[in-house]
């Protein structure tokens, strides 16, 4: 399974929706096509190696060597897609920001034709695109761009979507700015996710929202009012609201603490937690470009091409875009979460498969081919060791350098 075409692999440890299996998986013309628990003719021998669909990340602004969110451009998805298959992410949502409306819709046209010609050769496959924002709240606004919000709008969406090749997939807005109850019942009459975030909603706010569509919570606890047993702000109505999804960033401990995600796993389950990375691609920023990592104390500037790092402690270091050992440090990778929390998960590697692959399938429209390793799906495969290091990944049934 060197290229795409039809193969089999072992294992005894293939993770399926159901349960972990041993068994031979059918690969045909890069799509999973079956599952055999005997079979005589050869096969791709991974018998002690843990078998397991691809990671689905639904935000990501930037990884590696590219930032959609910053950069915009057809070239920063292609860094994307190259360089995430290396923490074993098989597809994505490309996640732009609130910037200036022009920059913002070249970049929606951008990815279009990315998504519209890219080929499973250039790794992780850009399946839609994820708008944060620019319907969000000044309350809120974490590292977005103030003088950059717009009001809800449907046409002003209509626009957006119609740049985007109607690749929108998810949007995440404010629930509580004039217009976004309007947009957010649009949204799922369309098909595209609705999700909360950035916002000062009160709960009775989020209730109206859910009403209308709303099922999803964008980076919980961040970037939301929070909890207080008299008001129980986003945050309360995210824990209260058993059937929306909520999504959890890398688990570095930096984000939130693990007794959070703890919390929260406790109520949304497998069924309904999401992992994502947030990533941003620091690397790929616009030359001369600066901003302030208020959680890590650090300010980061684009000086003649490089990335220039100065902590408030007066310590400076610099990385260079084409040395991607140094770039893969700059931030938690999808894969060292997913080792950061599978031992508190309640059914290990499956409960990730479900948070980190089904689940966002789902939320991204593409759960008739991505999240699983069923027959029907796309074969995107992560073949890794004991200790969760990757070896092999497939995307739509072609093995990718690593």
């Amino acid at each position: 399974m060197n290229s795409l075409c039809s193969g089999v692999i072992k294992s005894n440890r293939i993770v399926f929706p159901d349960g972990i299996k041993a068994g031979y998986l059918i690969v045909t013309e890069g799509k999973i096509t079956g599952f055999e628990t005997h079979f005589s003719a050869s096969c791709i021998d991974h018998s002690e190696r843990i078998i397991m669909p691809g990671f689905v990340d639904i935000h990501v602004h930037g990884w590696g060597r590219g930032s959609f969110a910053y950069k915009g451009s057809a070239a920063s998805l292609q860094w994307m897609s190259q360089d995430l298959v290396k923490a074993g992410v098989t597809s994505y949502l490309p996640t732009s920001g609130t910037m200036p409306n022009d920059f913002l819709e070249a970049s929606l046209v951008a990815a279009a034709d990315y998504i519209a010609t890219a080929t499973p050769a250039e790794g992780a496959e850009a399946i839609g695109i994820h708008m944060e924002g620019p319907y969000i709240s000044e309350k809120h606004l974490g590292m977005q761009r103030a003088d950059c919000l717009q009001r809800p709008s449907i046409e002003g969406f209509k626009r957006f979507n119609r740049l985007a090749g109607h690749h929108i997939r998810l949007m995440t807005l404010a629930p509580e700015l004039a217009g976004a109850l309007e947009l957010i019942r649009y949204l799922r009459a369309q098909g595209v996710t609705a999700s909360a975030g950035h916002t000062d909603a009160t709960f009775a706010e989020i209730t109206a929202a859910v009403e209308a569509g709303l099922n999803h919570f964008t980076h919980a606890y961040s970037g939301m009012r929070g909890f207080h047993h008299r008001e129980l702000g986003v945050v309360g109505a995210l824990m209260y609201y058993q059937d929306t999804y909520a999504e959890v960033a890398k688990q570095s401990g930096i984000t939130i603490k693990p007794e959070a995600f703890d919390l929260l796993y406790r109520l949304k389950g497998d069924r309904r937690m999401v992992l994502m990375s947030d990533c941003m691609g620091y690397v790929d920023f616009p030359e001369g470009y600066e901003f302030y990592h208020y959680l890590r104390k650090e300010t980061f500037r684009i000086r003649q091409g490089q990335l220039e790092i100065a902590s408030d402690g007066g310590d400076t270091r610099h990385v260079c875009p084409c040395d991607y050992d140094a770039v893969k440090q700059l931030e938690m990778n999808f894969l060292d979460s997913v080792r950061n929390i599978v031992d508190r998960l309640d059914n290990g590697l499956v409960s990730v498969a479900s948070i980190a692959c089904e689940n966002p399938a789902l939320l991204a429209g593409a759960q008739e081919r991505k999240g699983s390793l069923c027959p029907g799906k796309d074969a995107d495969i992560l073949v890794l060791d004991d200790d969760l290091n990757l070896l092999e990944v497939y995307c739509r049934g072609l093995r990718q350098a690593l």
